[in-house]
């Protein structure tokens, strides 16, 4: 009796079975699977216009991508418009088009350089002026302000600044700094004016990130005789660095695809050599797309979709590296 009780011991414990399938009813197995059901249906719905809007994207803008698409000057549209009317003029009155298209062809050459110098400017210079203040701010109002009036009106104005739309940013900086200053357009006031876009979503993200960091390691800190901003330098930001250059990576994207600010702001430029300033008229590449789009023509279209591709390949790297460059510091 003893041999067998042992034997059906050593079955069970080889065959052990599923305790979801003995203790839960078949009602709610049947709930589960309609609910495992509806969350991969949702998904894909979702993933469908991502997956169609970037497909489409990579098609049409990789027919004119090339370095020296990325690398050349922005045709001019009134030169542009002047050889295409050339053109169908001589076809009207039966002339010879073939060295004017031949012509056409030769000067207008797709091309979007400056946008691409612009961006990065513009893009790496509102970084450079929000990052830096919102990981300050957000330190205040987690290790030092917490509950204060002060702190308290610093977060509602925070939360107000990020549901504002980014064209009353541009408004601001064009009405402040454009014309109130006189510092006209420029590569500056459209970093200024998504500066101030940036800022919040740099705030509440790492004010996030900050919270997350153990109170245990504060308190570590402290106990060995460390203060508040010690602490603060050598054992919170390095723990949220990660989730820090997470949030700085996100608001970079943001800026670096608004048209808004930037349409009344930065001006306008069509060659590379004149891109590479702060202080004087500059283009970027959502600027660019909408300007593309608006002004029409035949090579317009390309160039638009050329230029929008060319904006995703840049935000894609940049989040790439923000992903490394975290990861790096986590396995630290």
């Amino acid at each position: 009796m003893t041999a067998t009780t042992n034997v059906d011991a050593l079955v069970d414990v080889a065959a052990p079975t599923d305790v979801r399938i003995v203790t839960v009813s078949r009602k709610r197995r049947r709930r589960n699977l309609i609910a495992t059901v509806a969350m991969i249906a949702s998904l894909v719905v979702a993933a469908i216009p991502l997956v169609y809007v970037s497909a489409t994207v990579v098609v049409k803008g990789s027919e004119v991508m090339s370095w020296s698409f990325l690398t050349s000057d922005i045709p001019n549209t009134a030169s542009a418009g002047e050889l295409q009317g050339d053109c169908a003029a001589q076809a009207k009155y039966g002339g010879d088009t073939s060295s004017c298209e031949e012509a056409s062809e030769q000067k207008i050459q797709p091309g979007i350089g400056p946008a691409v110098v612009g961006t990065i400017i513009v893009t790496g210079l509102s970084a450079l002026l929000a990052i830096p203040l919102g990981i300050l701010a957000a330190v205040y109002l987690n290790e030092y302000g917490k509950s204060k009036p002060l702190a308290r009106f610093v977060r509602f104005m925070t939360d107000v600044m990020t549901g504002v739309p980014s064209v009353i940013m541009g408004i601001f900086i064009y009405t402040f700094w454009v014309r109130n200053l006189g510092q006209g357009r420029s590569a500056l006031a459209a970093a200024l004016a998504l500066a101030c876009l940036m800022l919040p979503i740099v705030v509440r993200s790492s004010e996030e990130m900050l919270r997350l960091v153990p109170n245990s390691l504060r308190e570590g800190s402290s106990a060995l005789g460390a203060r508040t901003w010690k602490t603060t330098v050598r054992v919170v930001l390095p723990s949220a660095l990660p989730g820090l250059v997470s949030g700085s990576m996100l608001a970079v994207a943001r800026a670096a695809g608004e048209t808004a600010p930037v349409l009344f702001t930065i001006g306008t430029i069509y060659q590379v050599r004149d891109a590479f300033t702060v202080t004087e008229q500059s283009t970027t590449l959502s600027y660019q797309i909408y300007n593309l789009i608006t002004n029409g023509g035949q090579l317009s279209p390309q160039m638009a979709w050329g230029a929008a591709l060319t904006l995703i390949v840049m935000v894609l790297v940049l989040t790439t590296i923000a992903r490394s460059v975290s990861a790096r510091f986590t396995m630290r």
